[in-house]
């Protein structure tokens, strides 16, 4: 059963890439911008929820709630005063490499803020779904990464549908093609933007909550977990979150088959290797030339 629960630990580490994957793709959907904060909301949820749990003693649940909406509220406010000037004023700047470290530099923000907050060891939200692993013919099933799997999975299908078969959907389409043509029609580019970065930061500070009991969060994690997030993001052209999960997926399971049979102090690095080699070979497979393109 080794093949089996090495595919069981792939997907629920390609889950946990697959969501910042997403959230990665529903933004530049909109607004033509890659979002390299998404792993440090991530991190406030779960390290947020611990402070809140184990030091102040709240429940769990207004804990919970607290800390989505706190990454909700900041969300919104970074787009008010950071955002909206640089991209919605008389010198609204242009090209990926400038857009690029506005998120840089909200990422760095949050990892300053967490490091004064919260200290630099490494803590977890607290179980929702606790009891010892399922076990089912020889697999063994960790209930939080189950939850994981649930929340990818219900991610990745939900922002699909609501691309495809809503008129936000469409208009949040139009918004990333088009800045200037959506405006003319009366999209209100603005809104869509600032809704779904708000909405993919909450929805990081979830996934954070869920996944922490696995792996544990420090400060500084949010960047280094989300950085796989990223690169499986570009499979999917930065702009389609459906294909963004089977991309983050699929990594997750190529790196546990790698650590399995090849070897644990490799893996990453064979792991790089290939996907390095991919953007060499076919950047437009990866939504390379879309990127930078945008």
């Amino acid at each position: 059963m080794k093949l089996g629960n090495l595919l069981i630990a792939g997907l629920i580490s390609g889950s946990i890439y697959a969501v910042f994957a997403v959230c990665i793709a529903m933004w530049f959907r909109v607004s033509n911008i890659l979002n390299l904060a998404v792993g440090d909301f991530a991190m406030l949820g779960a390290l947020g929820t611990d402070h809140l749990v184990r030091v102040l003693h709240w429940p769990t649940a207004p804990a919970i709630v607290t800390v989505i909406v706190a990454c909700g509220v900041g969300a919104y406010l970074y787009d008010k005063a950071i955002l909206r000037l640089a991209l919605d004023g008389r010198r609204r700047q242009e090209g990926i490499v400038i857009t690029f470290f506005f998120t840089f530099a909200l990422s760095f923000f949050i990892e300053g803020l967490a490091e004064v907050l919260f200290g630099t060891n490494i803590y977890a939200a607290p179980t929702l779904w606790q009891g010892n692993s399922l076990s089912w013919g020889g697999l063994h099933f960790e209930r939080a990464g189950l939850l994981v799997l649930a929340c990818a999975v219900v991610s990745g299908i939900a922002f699909t549908a609501y691309i495809r078969y809503t008129l936000s959907g469409k208009a949040v389409e139009a918004s990333g093609e088009s800045y200037v043509g959506a405006s003319i029609v009366g999209i209100d580019t603005r809104r869509y933007r600032r809704n779904i970065f708000i909405m993919t930061g909450m929805l990081a500070a979830v996934f954070g909550i869920l996944q922490s009991p696995l792996t544990g969060y420090a400060f500084n994690s949010g960047g280094t977990i989300g950085f796989t997030g990223f690169i499986a993001a570009a499979y999917a052209g930065y702009q389609k979150p459906g294909r963004a999960v089977l991309a983050g997926v699929a990594i997750g399971v190529v790196e546990s088959l790698l650590g399995g049979y090849v070897s644990t102090q490799y893996n990453d690095t064979i792991l790089y290797a290939i996907l390095a080699a991919l953007v060499l070979i076919r950047p437009s497979a990866m939504g390379l030339d879309v990127a930078v393109g945008g």
